[in-house]
C-alpha cells in the first residue's frame, strides 16, 4: 500500500506534468477571469513550490546541513558545475544552431521569445520566477523526483538522457520544426544538472543553485541588451 510521502509525491509529480508537460494551465487558464488568467502560471508555481519543499523538507534540511559542514567542497563543486553547465550549453547551442540554419529556419524559440516579453514588462515578476521560484519546482521535479527515482530501475546514463530529454521538451511551446531544433539546445542544460546531480551523490542543492545563477546571468545579459 502506497505511504501518504509517496502519495504526495506522486501529487506533486502528477500536477507538474499535467500543468507544464500538458499545457494543463493555459487550458485552465481560459476558464479564469483575464485578471486570474495572466498569472495563473505564477500561482501554480508558488503553489508547487510551496507543496515540493514541504514533501521534501526532512531531505532539503539534511542536505543544507551537509553543506554547511563542508561549505568550501560546496563552493568549488557549484563553480565547476556552473563551468560544465556552460560547456553543455554552449555545445548543444552550437548544434541546435547549425541545425537552425541548416534547416533554414528564423527567429528563435517562444520560449525565449516569452522570456524577453514578459521581462520587458515585468522585469521583478519574471526575475523572482525565472531566477528562484521556477529552478526550485524543476529541480524537485526533474532532479529529486524522477531522476531518483528512475535511477531505482534504470542505468544511472538511461535515467539522465530521459530526464535530460524531458527536461528540453517543457520548453517547447508548440509542435512546429524550429520548436524541436530549439529543445537541441535545451537538452545541453538539462543532461548537466542531472549529471551534476548524480556526481554530487543526489544533493539537490548543487544543480539548483546553477540553475539559479544561470537564470539570473542570463537575466543580467538580457537586461543589459535591452538598455
Amino acid at each position: 500500500m502506497m505511504s501518504n510521502k509517496n502519495k504526495g509525491i506522486l501529487g506533486f509529480g502528477i500536477l507538474y506534468t499535467v500543468f507544464f508537460e500538458f499545457d494543463g494551465d493555459k487550458l485552465l487558464a481560459s476558464l479564469m477571469p483575464s485578471v486570474i488568467e495572466n498569472y495563473l502560471q505564477y500561482l501554480v508555481y508558488v503553489v508547487l513550490a510551496l507543496y515540493g519543499s514541504f514533501l521534501f523538507k526532512d531531505r532539503l534540511i539534511q542536505q543544507w546541513n551537509e553543506i554547511r559542514k563542508t561549505k568550501r567542497k560546496f563552493f568549488f563543486g557549484v563553480l565547476k558545475g556552473w563551468l560544465f553547465l556552460i560547456l553543455m550549453t554552449v555545445v548543444f547551442g552550437f548544434v541546435s544552431e547549425m541545425l537552425r540554419q541548416f534547416l533554414g529556419l528564423v527567429g528563435q524559440g517562444l520560449n525565449q521569445s516569452n522570456i524577453q516579453s514578459t521581462f520587458q514588462e515585468q522585469p521583478l515578476l519574471i526575475a523572482v520566477f525565472a531566477c528562484i521560484i521556477g529552478p526550485l519546482v524543476e529541480e524537485l521535479f526533474f532532479r529529486q523526483i524522477l531522476l531518483r527515482y528512475l535511477r531505482k530501475s534504470l542505468a544511472t546514463w538511461l535515467s539522465v538522457f530521459l530526464v535530460g530529454l524531458a527536461f528540453s521538451l517543457t520548453h517547447m511551446h508548440s509542435l512546429s520544426l524550429s520548436e524541436w531544433v530549439g529543445a537541441v539546445g535545451y537538452l545541453g542544460g538539462g543532461l548537466a544538472f542531472s549529471i551534476i546531480y548524480v556526481k554530487e551523490k543526489e544533493n539537490i542543492y548543487y544543480p539548483l543553485l546553477i540553475h539559479m545563477l544561470s537564470n539570473s546571468l542570463s537575466l543580467i545579459i538580457l537586461a543589459i541588451s535591452s538598455m
